[in-house]
């Protein structure tokens, strides 16, 4: 009555009248409980039963690093550098444990009831990471070693399920050969050595041992040597490298979810920008114009450079890994966006106050009563205290308003006659204007951290979010250079095109470089990042290399024509999709998923 095989169970159905797709279409076709991940080859040639695409559950698992990504973003403020470092280190803890996932689930993963029980304390754990990031602060003043803890014991558990999963099928493998033994075996061990590691932390991180900083290093480190070991032993061992397996959808896969993830916070970004305080400024429109285009030649730049052949195992390797910088420099134009141009706006809003109240105090001279109706009719115009973030803030504002307004002669002519160099206003109003600026961040959803002065934290924020935008530019481009680069080949035809994509992304990090320079010099620094220009330059510099891929394309088909030797008859026959990233109209046979199949 019931199925309780351990393998597939197709041959038994087909012999009794019922083939598999006959059950499927009656919706009544049975899970295998678990399936060999070899195909039922006779001798010890043994092939994986490798598929070129992913199915639902697979791309169900990555909606779990995404949310953890959005999540992490939403609630982690990038004020200075321990919080850059803090965003940068658990996103390699999540890339580097989805990538294990990845690696294992493209050569060995077939869907049965044992890998849905599998993909079950994934997602499990993953939920585990969303907990730990809500205080993921290593080194800062405010850390939360229980938090620590608890990550020790999830990278613990699932190295052990990882374990267990090449143990599965090490068991297959030994069922018919020995060839493999050695690198599975190796495997395991080397998982179940790192997942000790990774629990003899535990007691590191208790409640009597401080921000234990001299021990944080150590995930990262364990996480590098178990990327070397498990690329390694596959690069040594072909029969278990990533040739012909889905490898290259997935890692494309995550990388529109990692650039659409940046489409979330562009609604944020209205939101905050455009909002009720902000309205429809043809500025606003443009700034989200600039971050909406950001996006979409990041999405070129990646997608229409998809390799259409095989190029090299070893090169593979190197290939898949390049994506751990490509995506981090991809999370970080894509939020630094959002932030330059919250900063703008934070800016904006701040210089139209200075400007309201230069007007009501040194030319209008208001004083008392009618300087306190002043101060608050221009804080209460910003509606901070209509916004949950900033209410107790604006509150605050308001009081000292009131405190402030009791003074007399403050905006006296005598007061104001003689104010020192750029000062807008008398330095009464120095308190007043500073915790406005705290209000002003809070509204954009910054979180303040206790006891920090408000315009120091401006100050420092607005230089991290200055040259980890610049500096993820800078690596975004490199990335993007790197992986063209690995996937030439000496059939390649169109070497004018692939040497021009390569220049134009050098040239692009190189302009990175020194825009982020200026962060040297104080006052050029406070200058641009005032300015709305910052978005519009980076979109123009990447229209720019995308200007050039189009033009080293040209040219490469031209060349192709004139070598051909008639114009007019071959010219129409060589089709873009010959020179990458040209027409995705091609048939599906010649899909760039299946390139590691040639």
């Amino acid at each position: 009555m019931f199925d309780f095989s351990l393998t597939n169970t197709e041959d038994g159905l087909e012999d009794h009248g019922l083939s598999p797709k006959e059950l499927a279409e009656h919706k009544i076709d049975l899970l295998p409980w678990i399936v060999s991940p070899f195909k039922d080859n006779r001798g010890e040639d043994l092939t994986l039963e490798l598929r070129h695409e992913s199915n639902n559950l697979e791309l169900f698992f990555d909606l779990f690093f995404i949310a953890n990504l959005s999540t992490f973003t939403s609630t982690h403020s990038i004020v200075d550098k321990n919080t850059l470092v803090a965003y940068i280190g658990l996103f390699a803890i999540l890339w580097f444990t989805w990538f294990q996932i990845t690696l294992h689930d493209v050569r060995f993963s077939i869907d049965s009831v044992y890998e849905r029980v599998c993909k079950v304390i994934q997602f499990v754990i993953f939920v585990g990471f969303a907990f730990v990031g809500s205080e993921f602060n290593p080194g800062g003043k405010e850390h939360n070693n229980t938090n620590f803890r608890v990550l020790c014991i999830l990278l613990f558990a699932s190295r052990c399920l990882f374990a267990i999963q090449y143990g599965i099928a090490l068991y297959f493998i030994k069922t018919k050969t020995k060839a493999l033994t050695l690198p599975i075996s190796l495997t395991i061990t080397s998982l179940v050595l790192i997942a000790g590691s990774f629990y003899s932390m535990v007691p590191a991180f208790s409640p009597s041992s401080g921000n234990g900083l001299g021990i944080y290093y150590v995930w990262y480190i364990i996480l590098a040597v178990e990327f070397g070991l498990i690329i390694g032993l596959s690069t040594i061992w072909r029969q278990l490298s990533f040739k012909k397996t889905h490898l290259m959808e997935r890692m494309g896969l995550l990388t529109l979810m990692v650039i659409g993830e940046g489409a979330i916070g562009v609604t944020k970004t209205i939101a905050k920008v455009m909002g009720k305080t902000g309205g429809l400024t043809v500025e606003g429109c443009g700034l989200v114009i600039c971050i909406v285009l950001i996006m979409v030649f990041l999405w070129m730049f990646y997608f229409d450079n998809h390799p259409n052949h095989h190029y090299g195992t070893i090169r593979q390797q190197f290939w898949a890994g390049l994506h751990f910088p490509l995506h981090i420099g991809i999370v970080g134009v894509v939020e630094g966006s959002q932030q330059i141009a919250l900063t703008r706006q934070i800016f904006k809003m701040f210089s139209e106050v200075e400007d309201q109240i230069h007007r009501i105090c040194v030319i209008q001279h208001l004083d008392g009563t009618a300087l306190a109706n002043a101060l608050t009719t221009i804080v209460k115009s910003m509606k901070l205290e209509e916004k949950l973030e900033s209410k107790d803030q604006a509150s605050l504002v308001l009081s000292e308003v009131v405190a402030l307004s009791n003074q007399t002669g403050i905006c006296s002519e005598a007061n104001t006659a003689n104010l020192s160099g750029l000062a807008k206003f008398p330095a009464d109003f120095n308190n007043v204007m500073i915790d406005l600026l705290g209000a002003i961040f809070q509204s954009t959803g910054i979180k303040l951290p206790s006891g920090v002065d408000p315009s120091e934290l401006a100050r420092s924020t607005f230089l991290t979010v200055y040259i980890y935008f610049w500096g993820s530019v800078f690596t975004t481009m490199v990335s993007f250079a790197a992986l063209f680069w690995l996937t030439k080949h000496k059939e390649q035809r169109a070497v004018f095109f692939e040497h021009m994509a390569i220049g134009a992304r050098i040239a692009a990090a190189l302009v990175a470089a020194v825009f982020g320079a200026i962060a040297a010099s104080q006052t050029g620094l406070y200058y641009y990042i005032k300015s709305p220009g910052i978005l519009p330059t980076v979109a123009g510099l990447f229209f720019l290399v995308v200007c050039a891929d189009r033009v080293g394309r040209q040219i490469s088909v031209r060349r192709l024509r004139q070598e051909s030797g008639n114009r007019e008859a071959e010219g129409p026959g060589i089709k873009m999709g010959k020179v990458r990233g040209g027409s995705h109209s091609e048939g599906r046979g010649n899909s760039p998923w299946t390139a590691f199949g040639d």
